[in-house]
């Protein structure tokens, strides 16, 4: 479990995937720096830059002393995911939903502390925390550092060559290498404004970054934040001064936290909620799931 200090910061927006991640092996992470760095050197240009942008040295070398191997497995296997042929309707089964009621017996006080400071739907705050994570059981294993760090050196076309070649032939047609480098590349530039935010978060405490594991796309904790996500709309709800995505009672107040931010109105009608929970996760069944487990929530409280 890691807590970050309570920060401002940038505007983010959260991007998510529930799959579970493809680990590189150690030969490839060998093989694949032809660029003429070493495995342990193979994220030197990247940590020169972020020295560029402002960050003291020795806390970016620390960052990096473990020398994070590149992801490229993973990278190729975020180019292979449909987030519409997911399954959500598990998520309004009897069992998942039977979950949903216990949590919000468990943590009806925090849920309407939110729901009140925020003015967002504590039944909305629930589902969200039920499709992202299943309540924090399932939150990604794929370490954040390092795939924001692969990411974020895609813009370079030799990098880009070992990716287009762990695609099946089906899915280089599929893309097209045309199509293909110009994702990378804004993918690219996505990511090194991910990593910023992630050492902007924890400046000075390099140890957390290290240690933290989410999605394929860098996504934290029970309700999914990516860094600049969590930099603007995390918040403390349990009142020890630090946010802590992996906290339900500070994931609820985040989730609240983020809704209220994008526009969330309680008296709103359907369209302007669809609005604000596709800005959530752009995907339509995502949204038609998390009102569809709202209002089966909303009728048992009526």
């Amino acid at each position: 479990m890691t807590a970050f200090k309570l920060t401002p910061g940038d505007a983010g927006l959260g991007l998510r995937c529930r799959v579970l991640t493809l680990v590189v092996t150690a030969s490839l992470a060998l093989g694949c720096c032809s660029s003429g760095y070493g495995a342990q050197g193979f994220f030197r240009p990247l940590q020169q830059k972020l020295v560029q942008d402002g960050f003291a040295p020795d806390f970016v070398m620390r960052v990096y002393q473990a020398n994070p191997s590149p992801l490229f497995e993973t990278v190729a296997s975020t180019l292979r995911i449909r987030e519409s042929k997911l399954n959500y309707k598990q998520f309004l089964q009897p069992a998942a939903m039977a979950k949903a009621r216990q949590f919000m017996r468990t943590y009806g006080p925090i849920l309407s502390d939110a729901e009140r400071a925020y003015g967002v739907d504590k039944c909305v705050i629930v589902a969200i925390l039920s499709v992202e994570t299943r309540f924090g059981s399932y939150t990604g294993f794929t370490p954040t550092l390092n795939i924001l760090s692969t990411f974020a050196v895609m813009d370079r076309k030799s990098y880009r060559d070992i990716v287009w070649n762990l695609l099946s032939a089906k899915d280089q047609k599929r893309w097209g290498r045309e199509a293909f480098d110009k994702k990378l590349v804004q993918r690219s530039k996505w990511a090194y404004g991910e990593l910023h935010a992630l050492l902007t978060w924890a400046d000075g405490e390099p140890s957390r970054i290290r240690s933290f594991k989410g999605s394929l796309m860098g996504a934290i904790g029970w309700p999914q934040f990516l860094p600049s996500s969590l930099v603007q709309h995390g918040a403390d709800g349990n009142g020890d001064g630090y946010v802590d995505l992996f906290d339900p009672r500070d994931a609820i107040v985040s989730v609240a936290s983020y809704l209220s931010a994008h526009g969330w109105k309680d008296y709103g009608d359907r369209a302007q909620k669809e609005k604000v929970i596709y800005a959530y996760n752009h995907s339509q069944p995502y949204v038609d799931t998390i009102l569809g487990i709202a209002g089966r929530l909303q009728q048992d409280a009526g």
